[in-house]
This record gives C-alpha cells, structure tokens and sequence, in this order.
C-alpha cells in the first residue's frame, strides 16, 4: 500500500468519526446542524474555491458538464460531479469524480471513467467588516482513470488551497492560493506547481449573479508550461435548494485551452442528521 492511499485512508477514517460526532453533539444540544430549512451552498463554477462550507449535516449533489477546445483540432469532454456533505458547521467532506470522459483529435479517441477525488475544506476563521473569512482545503485525487488510454495518469495526486472570501458591497470575493503535487507518470516522485484563482462575483438580482475569475498555474514541468485563462459566467437560484450555472473559459497566454464551455447544477438533497432531531422530538415524556 502507497504512503499516499495510507494517508487517504487515514483522512478518510477521521472524516467518519467527525462526522459521527458531530451527529451525535447536534442531536444532544439540538445545534443548527439540525435545522430543518435546508440551502445550496454552490461550490461551482469557479476554480476558486468559497470558505462557505456544505451547511451542516446537508447532503449536496452537485454535477456539470463541459467542452474543451485544447488546441491542434483535439476536444475534450466531460460530465463530472460528486457530492459534499457538511459534518459540522465550518467543515465538509467532498467527493468526485469524472463519470465519463472523451478526448477526440488526438491520434485516435478515447472515452472512459476518469479520475476520483476526496476531500475536506475546513473554515477556520469568519469574516468581520475589518477581515475575511479564512480556509484551507486538501484535496487528493485517486487514479481510478486509464493510463492505458491516456485517459489519467494512474498516479495519486494532492493539493492543499490557502483559501480566502470576503464580501465588499455589492462584490463577493474569493481568492485561492493552491499548491499541487502531482504523481509522475513515467516515475517515481511529483512534480509541483502553483494555482492562483480570484473569482468575483456580482449579484444582479436576488436569483441570479455574474461572475468573472482570472486564475492560472505555474509550469508544472518540461511538458506542461504555466498558463493563464479568464471564465465569464452566471448562475441562477431556482429556489434556496438548486442552483442553475453556466458560462464560457477563454485561454489567454500559450499552453492554455483555447476555450470551454460548461453548464451544471447543484442541488441540497437532505439534512441526514434529521433522525436526530426526530428521535429527540418523539422521545415520550417522564412518567408523573
């Protein structure tokens, strides 16, 4: 067994025990976790990543799909998606994964499950008027993609986002510093660079928002140069448990994709501490 499905394994171990306990602390003080109005907490479209977590004890699905033009006639396509759980109030647990993926124009095509990722995104501090709201987010993806068809590189990959959110009127925020190491193909060790994101988001009306967010990495290695692009879209709140979302992804230096387009959903399924909350109310009352 890897050091890296160790880790895996170990993360994922904590997680169940969080989120047990968390279970256990809502139905005993009756927290918010047990609340019975339940939102959508969008973790979509942006590379950036939001300090807002999954509301506590949510179910959130959240799914989308995209058309990448990568340069030289080759497409990329995909419909990706997971879903996010809220195990306490300032910390969630995400998993996804590439359902289907197709490459057309590289010599030959090739379509497949792609790869999985897990991961946990903990808010450790609020925001203020004076400050934002600060968090991390560890992510580790799981090869589950064929390297035979070049669909993933069958190596175990992880990164670790410095995140930052903070709301100046009528703006929202979010900035993501994201260092990455990824497994090498064709060799042991990683190779490592750097994301940058800032997604600004601007609130039309009470249902629908624009947004726009520069973001790029640095080189990755001999074959995989640094790369900036810009996404323009929007999203739309059918109601407080479903949001639509949808826009466009333009390159806009060498070595990124010339342009993708994407639309998705995401959707607050159920509170799955609710039977805490029920056991406690049918609970009968003391024999007088």
């Amino acid at each position: 067994m890897s050091r890296a499905f160790a880790r895996f394994l170990l993360a994922l171990s904590l997680s169940g025990f969080v989120c047990g306990s968390a279970a256990q602390q809502a139905g005993n003080n009756e927290s918010p976790c047990l609340a019975s109005k339940i939102v959508s907490v969008p973790n979509r479209p942006t590379v950036a990543s939001a300090t807002d977590t999954t509301q506590c004890g949510t179910l959130e699905a959240e799914y989308g799909t995209e058309r990448q033009w990568l340069g030289g006639g080759a497409h990329r396509g995909d419909l990706t998606g997971g879903l996010r759980l809220g195990l306490t109030p300032n910390l969630d647990l995400h998993w996804a994964s590439g359902d289907y993926l197709s490459f057309d124009g590289m010599p030959g095509s090739e379509s497949g499950f792609g790869d999985t990722w897990l991961g946990l995104k903990y808010r450790y501090l609020t925001q203020t008027r004076a400050r934002p709201s600060l968090g991390i987010f560890y992510t580790a993806k799981i090869p589950t993609a064929s390297a035979a068809y070049g669909l993933g590189s069958g190596r175990f990959d992880h990164s670790l986002a410095l995140l930052v959110s903070k709301d100046i009127h009528p703006f929202h925020f979010d900035f993501n510093v994201i260092p990455q190491l990824v497994g090498r193909p064709a060799a042991a060790g990683y190779d490592h660079n750097v994301g940058l994101a800032l997604a600004n988001w601007l609130p039309l009306t009470r249902r629908f928002s624009l947004v726009a967010e520069p973001y790029g990495y640095t080189a990755l290695n001999a074959g995989t140069p640094a790369f900036s692009s810009l996404m323009l879209g929007g999203t739309y709140q059918l109601n407080p448990r479903v949001v639509l979302d949808t826009g466009v992804d333009a390159g806009m230096t060498h070595g990124a994709p010339q342009k993708r387009v994407y639309v998705g959903a995401t959707c607050a399924l159920a509170n799955v501490y609710a039977p805490f909350r029920s056991r406690g109310r049918s609970s009968p009352s003391p024999a007088r």
